[in-house]
């Protein structure tokens, strides 16, 4: 035996390898649906990825134009831009900056100030000399007291042989009116503590602020100013050379004395000057240099400079890492607004088995991944255009035509449903549009809705019977797309050559035929990975082929034909009211899978005479017909049948109670010590929970009960139908689901027009009476189920 499997290269796995990898796999699944159910958790990862795509100049593999490299290719403006000129601008700026004329203060309040202290100081000395004592010692005490202390800081200062000087004069009216004379003149002229700092602006003038009036002028002439103390001096000792009754002594100290008691009074004020340059900087204006689209930058095997350099970087969007945080921070805002219209758009939106948190994360998860597709798609249509020189093939844009931009509208309401996949499909086109590489993303807005509008709308109207529906769909994008490019062209103010239209319009045909690619691609893993299944799913899982319903079909033949009844009825019965009936004929299909494992216990597959339940008691028939439940959800996950056929298996018997082996049970129960509780003989539920399961519950028990009427006239077809829905109904079996009284008369017909299509009446065959065949084999048979 291990030779043969050698040879046969089969590997063998064993059952309980198997039950282990199974129960791993379910753990994983249970793993992930718990993740979807952490809407703050996508909320992040959609924020971060989102943003990062998003970015400018982010997730783009051009070859940088160095400065100084040698161009490999002619580099040509791809749009028009407006690229800033720095250098110009900080020259601009210099040359604003120096225009500013340095500021200088002229205090004014000075001269008055050194009058008085003089017209005080002379004073003061008279009266010393007036004191009444002899000539000599009067102006030695007169000298002894005003040098005596130091002066006041605005006072006047005098050294003693300079008051030797002035006391010897009598400190009279004269010698004081020169003095003042002398120091008002200078003070006039302006006096400035630093002459050559002042001579540096002789070519363009000082601004001459008077701080006692607060008026300005422009002072061109800065040689009549005085510089402090050589100019000063000088001054002062012209002057004092006229005054007659001094000899050389006095007269020098006499100038002594002015020059100390000169204080300059026109100073720089270097605060204000710099104040009026930044202001001056500030009103320059940023320059710009226009290039335009289809002008050559730098040509091939020219040398870059810093400039063109510059003009390729910004034409491309490349940023240092600094510049990127205001647009990354502007787009991780952009984000959550994003994700605050998801969430508020989503708030009356319903799929089968998923919560509204659920759904926003899956949402979110849909509009991540088609905006990183999205921009992937843009990567490969830049390199594209920049592989080829010559048109049409260059253009960007061409190649932009065949991204698939409508591949998430087909998705999303195929697995989320319309209105989420409006939502989705609107905020799409507009956040796609900053990754349009011309600058021109409203372009990119209105082609991308135009086509995913109409792959929304072309999904509920084709019938997706199989899946070459969605090539159907991609044509439908296919031409939306062809006519948005002859529009876009026409309204193009940049006339397009007749060769790159043309290939446009093939660029725009061939994302048609992407989104049949894309959408046949995606849909399936969407599947799996969300947990939703789609019409196209059920139909495949119909296939009476597959493995499971082949072994429902060989093994449990009469439970078979059961399913593809209570199938056919399923399905009538949810189109009259409006319901999934696809979902409906494929649940009816799988209800019963878990009669599989022990086929002989159910009556549809007995034979005649053979009941294994004649032989146990009634609350061992029961457990066996409750445990097919069990059973069947179990098989379900072991071929990997998604959640809502698992749910059909649970619910499709709902907590109804076996009614002939609790009644038997009741019969025995003299002979029998047992205690006899309804709970035991009803089915562990749940009961059905939407409109399906509760029609899936009826045509379940149509069906099994139509097979014991003997003569089914259309009378009795009626009557069962009502028995059967009033005995559910008073169950309280269908409070869970939506259905109306309306939905439940509707439903009854469908089931009748169904059953009498079935038991209806054929003539007899001449020469033979099939009724007359002998019914024995029917003794002792009771249908269960």
């Amino acid at each position: 035996m291990a030779r043969d499997r050698e040879t046969t290269g089969v590997i063998e796995i064993r059952p309980a390898t198997r039950a282990m990898l199974l129960r791993r796999r379910l753990r994983l699944r249970d793993a992930w649906e718990t993740v979807l159910e952490k809407p703050w958790l996508w909320l992040g990862v959609f924020l971060v990825l989102a943003t990062w795509a998003l970015t400018p100049g982010v997730f783009f593999f051009h070859h940088r134009a160095q400065e100084g490299e040698i161009a490999d290719r002619d580099y040509t403006a791809s749009r028009d831009l407006l690229i800033n000129d720095d250098e110009a601008t900080q020259a601009k700026q210099k040359e604003a900056r120096d225009a500013v004329l340095p500021v200088y203060d002229l205090d004014s309040t000075l001269r008055a100030e050194r009058d008085a202290a003089l017209a005080q100081f002379f004073d003061a000395g008279r009266k010393l000399l007036a004191g009444g004592q002899k000539e000599a010692a009067a102006r030695a005490e007169a000298v002894r007291q005003l040098t005596a202390s130091p002066p006041a800081p605005d006072g006047v200062k005098v050294a003693p042989e300079e008051a030797q000087v002035l006391a010897a004069h009598g400190f009279s009216s004269g010698l004081e009116d020169r003095a003042r004379g002398a120091l008002g003149q200078a003070l006039r002229r302006g006096v400035v503590a630093n002459k050559d700092q002042l001579l540096e602006n002789r070519l363009h003038g000082i601004t001459l602020r008077n701080l006692e009036t607060g008026g300005e002028s422009v002072k061109l002439d800065l040689f009549d100013h005085l510089g402090y103390p050589g100019e000063a001096r000088d001054f002062f000792e012209s002057e004092v050379r006229g005054w007659s009754g001094f000899n050389g002594d006095e007269r020098r100290l006499l100038v002594d004395f002015l020059a100390e008691n000169l204080p300059p009074n026109l100073s720089p004020n270097r605060s204000e000057t710099l104040r009026r340059q930044a202001g001056a900087t500030s009103a320059v204006s940023q320059v710009f240099n226009l290039v335009r689209k289809g002008q050559v930058i730098v040509r091939k095997g020219d040398v870059i400079h810093a400039g063109e350099a510059r003009t390729i970087s910004q034409m491309r969007g490349e940023r240092q890492i600094p510049q990127r945080f205001p647009p990354a921070a502007a787009t991780l805002v952009l984000m959550g607004l994003a994700a605050l219209v998801v969430w508020l758009a989503e708030r009356g939106e319903r799929v089968a088995d998923h919560s509204r948190v659920r759904i926003f994360s899956e949402s979110l998860l849909l509009l991540l991944l088609s905006l990183l597709g999205a921009k992937l798609a843009f990567v490969v249509a830049n390199a594209l255009s920049g592989a080829f020189e010559v048109v049409p093939f260059a253009s960007a844009r061409s190649y932009e035509y065949a991204i698939p931009f409508a591949t998430l509208a087909v998705v999303a309401t195929l697995l989320l449903g319309r209105q989420t996949a409006l939502v989705l499909t609107v905020l799409f086109s507009v956040l796609v549009s900053r990754l349009a590489t011309d600058g021109d993303g409203l372009w990119v807005v209105f082609y991308s809705l135009a086509g995913s509008l109409g792959a929304v709308f072309s999904v509920d109207r084709f019938h997706f019977g199989h899946r070459l529906v969605v090539a159907r769909i991609g044509m439908l994008v296919g031409g939306i797309n062809l006519a948005m490019a002859i529009i876009l062209a026409a309204v193009d103010p940049v006339e397009r050559e007749a060769a790159q239209v043309g290939f446009d319009l093939l660029c725009a045909v061939a994302g048609g035929l992407l989104v049949t690619a894309a959408t046949s691609f995606a849909l399936p893993i969407l599947e799996w990975l969300l947990g939703i299944t789609t019409d196209i799913k059920l139909l495949e899982l119909s296939n009476t082929n597959l493995p499971l319903l082949r072994r429902l079909a060989f093994e449990a033949p009469g439970t078979f034909q059961h399913s593809l009844m209570v199938a056919n009825l399923a399905k009538e019965g949810c189109e009259a009211i409006g319901a999934d009936p696809v979902l409906a004929y494929t649940s009816g299909l799988y209800h019963d899978v878990g009669k599989v494992l022990r086929p002989d216990y159910f009556v549809e597959n007995q034979r005649p005479g053979h009941n294994r339940h004649d032989r146990l008691l009634p609350s061992m028939s029961a457990l066996i017909l409750i445990k097919h439940v069990k059973e069947g959800v179990e098989l379900a996950r072991e071929h990997a049948l998604p959640r809502v056929l698992r749910d059909a298996i649970r619910q499709h018997h709902g907590t109804r109670l076996i009614k002939f082996f609790y009644t038997r049970a009741l019969e025995q129960k003299d002979l029998d010590s047992t205690d006899v509780s309804e709970e035991k003989y009803r089915y562990p539920g749940p009961r059905p929970q939407n409109k399906v399961m509760g029609v899936l519950m009826l045509a379940d028990a149509v069906e099994a009960a139509s097979r014991t009427l003997a003569e089914p006239t259309t009378a009795k077809v009626r009557a069962l139908i009502r028995t059967i829905s009033d005995d559910i109904l008073q169950d309280r079996q269908l409070d869970e689901t939506d259905l109306t009284l309306a939905d439940l008369t509707k439903v009854a017909e469908a089931f009748h027009r169904v059953l009498s299509n079935i038991f209806h009446q054929r003539i007899d065959y001449p020469g033979f009476d099939f009724n007359a065949v002998p019914r024995r084999e029917k003794k002792g048979i009771r249908r269960v189920s």
